[in-house]
């Protein structure tokens, strides 16, 4: 059987990692970096492999006629336009992959400042035998935003280590694994309950802003935010005031609205915020897994029997695309 041709989108200028010779030796892999080559290649293919969610080519040339595009990421950023969801492409993610490391990156930064762990390693620098108590998360109630895949694996492993966790969704449901997820209608009656406040939402033109001023300042006082969604869900201004003045008591950012995160940017400077260089999903070895996952998809697919990962483009956020 002839191999498929497989158009694999990547940022400008980046380079694929050897991961991919994994493909290679199953597909005709046509890598295009901009819009051109991509409209070239859309007449050749009828798959795309969007490997770098950040790039919007898709979103700028449109689907043509792609019967299938995966994208290696949770999130759909990428292709959440009106001319991709009704088209009739077939749409899967990368799901399985990133959410079990997204979690204990939660969960180590939740201990870094009940530890004090920044303190404990400057102590340690100037051989400063600093002996003191530090904070325990056990029994911390701990508000989850966002019930899909991610804030699922987030929540189920702070409950294994004794946290309280409520959980937020678009509306009010039970759910077999979470139990109840209460409707975003109730966030701001929630968020003053809350110890620590996990953002771990896609990012639609719905839940865009969706931690802004009012909401920051009716955060618990010496609460603590974590953000493994996307940086445009929080207002970084009205958090980075919220922190130097005390309210906010820390902060561990994985995601910002500008990336990478300026250098002069006041977040890099401050003991009570946590940067990460939005990694919190890149465990080691997970370039292989994503394209693996991506082949034996690509398999069941020369196959005809079901993919794995299928996204319910009727079921997206309401007005995630229109």
């Amino acid at each position: 059987m002839n191999q498929p041709n497989v158009i694999v989108i990547r940022l400008e200028d980046s380079v694929l990692p050897q991961a991919f010779d994994a493909l290679d030796r199953v597909a005709n892999v046509i890598v295009v970096d901009n819009e051109d080559e991509l409209r070239r290649a859309q007449a050749q293919a009828d798959i795309a492999f969007v490997w770098d969610f950040k790039s919007d080519l898709l979103r700028k040339v449109g689907p043509a006629g792609l019967k299938w595009v995966h994208t290696n990421s949770v999130g759909l950023d990428a292709l959440l336009t009106p001319e991709i969801v009704d088209s009739p492409a077939t749409i899967t993610n990368t799901r399985g992959v990133f959410e079990p490391p997204m979690a204990e990156w939660v969960l180590a930064a939740l201990l870094y400042f009940a530890k004090d762990l920044r303190r404990t390693v400057e102590s340690q620098r100037t051989a400063t035998w600093d002996h003191r108590a530090v904070g325990t998360i056990r029994g911390r109630r701990v508000l989850v935003l966002g019930p899909g895949g991610v804030g699922r694996e987030i929540a189920l492993l702070l409950r294994d280590v004794g946290m309280i966790v409520d959980v937020v969704g678009r509306s009010a449901r039970q759910d077999a694994e979470l139990g109840s997820i209460h409707p975003m209608a109730r966030i701001d009656e929630l968020l003053p309950t809350a110890d620590d406040v996990v953002v771990a939402l896609p990012l639609t033109p719905e839940t865009a802003g969706v931690i802004d001023a009012q909401r920051l300042a009716r955060f618990k006082p010496g609460s603590r935010l974590v953000n493994v969604g996307r940086g445009p869900l929080v207002d970084e201004d009205a958090l980075l005031a919220q922190l130097r003045s005390g309210h906010i008591a820390a902060a561990a950012l994985d995601v910002f609205v500008q990336e990478p995160l300026p250098a002069e940017h006041p977040f890099w400077g401050m003991d009570n915020v946590l940067v990460s260089a939005h990694m919190s999903g890149d465990v080691i070895g997970w370039q292989e897994q994503s394209v693996a996952l991506f082949v034996d998809n690509l398999d069941r697919w020369n196959r005809g029997v079901p993919l794995r990962n299928l996204v319910d483009k009727g079921n997206l956020p309401v007005g995630a695309a229109r």
